[in-house]
């Protein structure tokens, strides 16, 4: 016997050996998934823009602090690296509180 109400088995238009197409395999209370047009059901991701932004900034930074680093060397070994007390206590101050915030 073959059942053709699909009502029934719940398989509107399966077909044996196929995944059927996800608005097929949806269940309720759920979103559909989307795919990028032409994707052709295949997966795909594509950061190679991002992290190529990303490591451009990194490598800004990074000269950036190799710069500052260097400047802050010169002026110690030159004698005019005077820090100011009160500011760094304050950072200290500020960062042990950052971290007890940070805790669970």
């Amino acid at each position: 016997m073959r059942v053709e109400d699909q009502i029934l088995n719940g398989a509107a238009g399966l077909q044996t050996g196929q995944t059927p197409p996800a608005s097929q395999t949806e269940r309720p209370g759920t979103a559909p998934e989307t795919q990028p047009i032409g994707s052709a059901g295949q997966d795909r991701a594509d950061i190679s823009s991002l992290a190529g932004n990303l490591s451009q900034v990194l490598s800004a930074q990074s000269a950036q602090r190799t710069q500052h680093i260097q400047k802050l060397a010169s002026d110690f070994a030159a004698g005019r690296y005077n820090p100011d007390p009160q500011a760094i206590s304050r950072g200290i101050v500020q960062d042990a509180i950052e971290r007890q915030d940070a805790k669970p």
